[in-house]
C-alpha cells in the first residue's frame, strides 16, 4: 500500500477515533523520516553516479575480486596465464625461501628426495636476526611485511632460483623489494588463502596480538599498509598469518613459553597475548591445523614434542603461559629457535650456525629427540607432507 492511500486511511481512523490522533501523528513522522533518508541515499548514490566516483568504487571492487580468484586458481593449480602450459607437476613445485631482515631471499627448488638443500657463506651468528625459512609451492602469492608495518606483494616466481645443494653468499640473493629507512623485513607470508579465510592474524615479537577482517584486504593491499600490531615502540611484528573463524593460533617464545587462544575470540585492537620476561621474545607463531602436534627445537638441538591437547587454551590475555622448558635448563642457557605444527610426516629445514641448511624427517626428529647440525641451531621451517597441504587447503 502507497503512503499516500496510508494516510487517507489514519486520517479516517482520526475522525472515528480521535484518541488516536497522537499515535497515527507519530506514525506519519516516523515514515517521513524514513522517506527522507532514503531519498539523500538516492540522491548521494546519484551524485555519485554522476561525477564517476561511485563508478570508480565498483571498477576496485571488481579488479580486487578478479585479483582474488586470479590467486585461487593459482593455488589450486587452475589453468591461467604464464602456467597455461605447464603440467602440474611443474606447477606447483616445491620451494624453500631463506630470508634475512635485510630483505635478501634466496629460493631454491626442491625434490622429495632432497636432504642437503645448500650452504650459506660468511659469519651466521651476528647481532642481527638470523634468517628465517619458508616453504612454499612454485605458485604461491607472497606478501612481504616490513617493520613499519608497510606491506608488498610478490609471486615466488619473481625470485630467481639458485641451485640446490650449492654455496651462497647473500649479494646472490634477490631483493624484491628494499626495506625503507628505519625498517627491516619482519616476515614474508603465503597469501594465496587470502579469499578463504576470515582473518588476518597479526603477532609482535613481545606477545601482543590483534586480528583484521579480510574483508578489508582490498585496502590494505592498495594502500600497501597494514600496521605494525604492536603498542611498544620498541616491540616489532613477527609474523602475520591467515585464519578461519574456528582456528586455534599458537605462540611459542625463546625462553621456552607457549599460549594457545581461539582466533575467533581475539579483539580487534592490539592486546597482549603472553607476558614476557625482559629477554624473551617470541620465535614461533602459527596456526594449530587439525591433526598436528607442536615441535620445538633448542639451539642445541634438543627437540621437544607436545600434543596440543596438553596445550590449555587461554580463557584471558596476558597469559603467562606453559613453560616447555624447566627453570633448572633455562639457567643453563637453553632456549628455543623454532616451533611448527607438524605431523608425522611432514619435513623440517634446519639452518644451523655454519650456514647449512639440511632437511630432517619429523618422525626421526621426535623419534631420536634431538637434532644433529654443525655447531648451534638457528632457524627452522617446517615442509608440509602432501597430506599436510591438502588439509590445508
Amino acid at each position: 500500500m502507497s503512503f499516500t492511500n496510508r494516510i487517507d486511511e489514519w486520517m479516517k481512523e482520526v475522525e472515528e477515533r480521535p484518541g488516536s490522533a497522537i499515535t497515527i501523528v507519530k506514525l506519519v513522522l516516523k515514515r517521513l523520516r524514513e522517506l527522507t533518508q532514503s531519498n539523500e541515499e538516492l540522491l548521494a548514490e546519484n551524485i555519485a553516479l554522476e561525477n564517476g566516483s561511485r563508478v570508480e568504487e565498483y571498477q576496485k571492487r571488481i579488479a580486487h575480486l578478479e585479483y582474488q580468484l586470479d590467486m585461487l586458481k593459482q593455488r589450486f593449480g587452475m589453468d591461467v596465464s604464464a602456467m597455461a602450459d605447464l603440467p602440474q607437476s611443474e606447477a606447483s613445485l616445491l620451494n624453500l625461501l631463506i630470508y634475512n631482515t635485510q630483505g635478501r631471499i634466496f629460493r631454491v627448488e626442491l625434490d622429495s628426495n632432497a636432504k642437503q638443500v645448500g650452504n650459506i657463506s660468511g659469519e651466521m651468528i651476528t647481532d642481527k636476526e638470523p634468517p628465517r625459512l619458508l616453504a612454499v609451492s612454485s605458485n604461491e602469492k607472497l606478501l612481504l611485511l616490513f617493520t613499519s608495518g608497510r606491506v608488498e606483494t610478490y609471486s615466488v616466481n619473481d625470485i630467481p632460483t639458485v641451485e640446490l645443494g650449492s654455496t651462497w653468499t647473500w649479494d646472490q640473493a634477490a631483493l624484491l623489494n628494499e626495506p625503507h629507512a628505519g625498517e627491516l623485513l619482519a616476515c614474508v607470508v603465503p597469501f594465496s588463502h587470502l579469499p578463504l579465510s576470515d582473518f588476518v592474524l597479526q603477532v609482535s615479537r613481545r606477545g601482543f596480538a590483534k586480528k583484521t577482517l579480510t574483508s578489508i584486504s582490498e585496502s590494505i593491499i592498495n594502500n600497501h599498509f597494514i600496521g605494525k600490531g604492536a603498542t611498544d615502540k620498541s616491540d616489532q611484528p613477527f609474523e602475520l598469518t591467515l585464519s578461519r573463524k574456528n582456528d586455534r593460533a599458537v605462540v611459542v617464545t625463546y625462553e621456552g613459553k607457549v599460549t594457545a587462544f581461539d582466533v575467533e575470540k581475539l579483539s580487534y585492537a592490539t592486546e597482549e597475548r603472553i607476558k614476557l620476561s625482559a629477554m624473551d621474545y617470541v620465535i614461533g607463531s602459527f596456526i594449530q591445523p587439525a591433526e598436528t602436534s607442536l615441535l620445538c627445537v633448542t639451539q642445541n638441538g634438543k627437540v621437544i614434542h607436545r600434543e596440543f591437547d596438553n596445550i590449555e587454551t587461554a580463557k584471558t590475555s596476558a597469559t603467562k603461559g606453559q613453560a616447555l622448558i624447566p627453570p633448572s635448563r633455562i639457567d643453563q642457557g637453553v632456549r628455543f629457535m623454532g616451533a611448527a605444527a607438524v605431523r608425522d610426516k611432514d619435513r623440517v629445514a634446519i639452518l644451523d650456525a655454519s650456514g647449512r641448511i639440511n632437511i630432517h624427517d619429523v618422525e626421526t626428529m621426535t623419534g631420536n629427540g634431538v637434532v644433529n647440525a654443525e655447531g648451534l641451531i638457528l632457524s627452522i621451517g617446517l615442509i608440509p607432507s602432501e597430506s599436510g597441504k591438502k588439509r590445508a587447503s
